[in-house]
């Protein structure tokens, strides 16, 4: 099963643009294999054009209020690069070449390790940000790859695959405040992934 590589590692503004540009781009040509991408088309391209907005006033004017609108698009760019990245996980069904077709990359396999074990010790973090979980796990070094789960209920719990990522963390935002959430993590990795985490009860901010 190949797996969406989101490739945000230290983008600067200006190059994220490009690279969510591509994302929409891609999308939107290949709109029956990706029928409803979250967020939708419309609210991703609403956010591009917020960022290209916010780096092009950081050049003609670099106010404090211009780079406080620049850091808050940029982090609404990334979020919804994240929350795309797991939509197309999940539409493809891990199909390489249907990832293809949205944009992403996928993950090259290194070596097999042999089976991973599910991600541990997952616990929320303390956020200010309104509608936000903020948690993180401890990883596995054959790990190339996070995807993230959440439930509204527990009995039974419903998964649905809301992101991926490469780091041991993982914000989810745009949640019902003071609503409860359960989550629960799988390590992708050259073996395949692997069974949930136990799951984990935490309230947004």
């Amino acid at each position: 099963m190949a797996t969406v590589k989101l490739g945000l590692t230290d983008l600067p503004a200006t190059v994220l643009v490009a690279k969510a540009q591509g994302l929409w781009n891609m999308l939107t040509a290949h709109a029956a294999t990706f029928p409803a991408p979250v967020p939708s088309l419309a609210e991703f391209r609403a956010e591009i054009n917020a960022l290209a907005a916010a780096n092009a006033a950081v050049d003609a004017n670099g106010g404090k209020s211009d780079h406080l609108a620049k850091r808050t698009a940029v982090e609404a760019v990334r979020a919804a690069i994240k929350s795309l990245g797991g939509y197309v996980q999940a539409a493809s069904g891990g199909n390489e070449s249907k990832i293809l077709l949205s944009g992403f990359e996928v993950v090259k396999r290194g070596g097999s390790i042999g089976e991973l074990a599910p991600p541990q010790q997952l616990s929320s973090r303390i956020t200010n940000r309104e509608g936000r979980v903020s948690f993180r796990w401890k990883g596995d070094r054959g790990a190339e790859v996070y995807h993230v789960f959440m439930s509204t209920t527990n009995s039974p719990f419903t998964w649905e695959l809301i992101g991926a990522t490469t780091k041991c963390r993982f914000h989810a935002d745009s949640l019902g405040p003071a609503t409860l959430y359960w989550f629960a993590v799988s390590a992708v990795g050259a073996a395949g992934e692997s069974s949930k985490s136990e799951p984990l009860l935490a309230r947004a901010a």
